[in-house]
This record gives structure tokens, sequence and C-alpha cells, in this order.
């Protein structure tokens, strides 16, 4: 039994080794384009008089500059989930409470085009799970604010919270052009991001889909990518957590990411 605890030890090591090589490879590779193309417009400007084309220089810089923050506060985000969920202490979560929440924050966005959020309103102490408030309203403010790039000017984005005796069931659906099916698993791969044109450059690293797929796994939770089961143009997430009961004896309080 010590020798197979060591083995299975051993192996987790090594898997987890792996792992930390391979995302720095993918940072190394993730950061070098936006550093050769800032590097090239600053020289530009050194030899370049004409102002028109000075200010294109410019503006392609400050979005190399915006890129690289995006990257780097995701990049120190999705290192730092394993350990900070593994010493975390759970709590009750009123998800119906929290994602509507959420759901609020992006609806006062002022964002264009213009979209919709609706959602359906479960009664208070429906819809409990155990966990990280914080990180589970960052997977929401992902899910969201993902729905909303690719939707259409007032197209809608909708969230949808359901309970049966053992899961919280979260979809969020938009009228995008939806998720190809070729494209249902790899979107949730780090850095694989195919945005749409008008969303502007740098705005998303790629990671935001892994981060909630890491976030969820940790609580013991999925996530998919689906076609919407209407036929009607758009992608439909299904996040799927384990649903919790308060303890009558402790009356638990549900609480909310602040």
């Amino acid at each position: 039994m010590l020798a197979r605890a060591i083995s299975d030890m051993s192996q987790a090591l090594r898997q987890r080794i792996d792992a930390t090589e391979t995302f720095a490879a993918d940072v190394s590779h993730e950061l070098k384009n936006p550093i050769a193309s800032l590097r090239s417009a600053l020289e530009g400007l050194t030899h370049i008089h004409d102002e028109a084309l000075r200010k294109k220089l410019l503006d392609i810089a400050q979005d190399d500059v915006r890129r690289l923050d995006r990257l780097v506060t995701d990049i120190a985000e999705a290192s730092r989930i394993d350990a900070q969920l593994s010493r975390t202490p759970f709590e009750l979560i009123d998800l119906g409470r929290l994602a509507g929440r959420v759901m609020r924050a992006q609806s006062n966005r002022d964002i264009d085009p213009p979209v919709r959020f609706t959602s359906n309103r479960p009664a208070r102490g429906t819809a409990l799970v155990m966990g990280d408030g914080q990180k589970l309203s960052r997977v929401f403010e992902n899910l969201l604010d993902n729905a909303r790039s690719f939707s259409p000017a007032n197209g809608r984005v909708k969230l949808h919270i359901d309970a049966d005796e053992t899961e919280i069931i979260v979809t969020v659906e938009d009228e995008g052009p939806g998720v190809p099916e070729s494209e249902r698993d790899a979107i949730f791969r780090r850095f694989h991001s195919v945005r749409p044109e008008r969303d502007g450059f740098g705005r998303h690293s790629g990671l935001g889909l892994a981060i909630a797929r890491t976030v969820l796994e940790g609580h013991n939770g999925t996530i998919v990518a689906e076609e919407r089961p209407d036929g009607a143009s758009g992608a439909r997430f299904v996040v799927k957590l384990p649903r919790a009961w308060p303890d009558p004896e402790l009356d638990d309080e549900p609480v909310e990411a602040s």
C-alpha cells in the first residue's frame, strides 16, 4: 500500500511538472508576438516623421501594451488558481443571487453594440453550492463577457439557473454565430481564442474559458459548450455544480462574493 501511494504521488508530481512546463512554454509563445510588434512600432517611431504614420505606429504600440497587460493579468490568475482553491475554505453560496449580481453589473456596462441580458430568478435558497464566491463570480463574468462579445447589436444573452436533487445547472446562451462542433473542446484550452473582428485587439487573452473550467473543476463541477436546443443561431454553455443543502442545526446563511 505504501509503494502504491508513493507511486501515485510520483505520478501526480510528474503530471504537475509537465503541466507547469507546458504552461510556461505557452506563456512564452503568447508574449513573444506583442513584444515583437511593440519593438517594431517603437523602432519605427525613431525613423518616421510623417505624423499620420507616427500616429498609426503609436496606436499599434498602445494596442500591444493593452494586450500585454491583459495577458500578464490573466496569466497570473491562471497560475495561482489551483493553489488558491486548495487552500480556500468553501462557504455556502446562493448561486442564484451571485449570478444575478454579476449579470446586473454586466447590464450596467456601457457597451457597444448594446446587448440585452435576461435571466430567471430562482427562489432564494434553492440554488445552493459550496464554493469560493469570488472564483465563481469570475466564472460567470467570463461567460457573460464572452457571450456579449459574440452577440449582434440588440442581441439577447440569456442566463438560466435550474436545480435537481443533486446538481445546480446554469446555462448561458447568446445569439451569435455559435461554436463549431470541432471547436467545442478546444475553446477551453489556454490561449485558444477566436474573436469577432469588432472585438478590439488585446481585450481578450484566450484564458477566460480555461480559467472558468479550472475553477469549476476545483468545485467538482463541469462546463461544456453545446448548440442551442431550439435550433437558433448562438452558443450555449452549460455549467453543472454539486448541489448543497444547509445544515438546519447550524442555520447556515448563504453568502455572496464581495
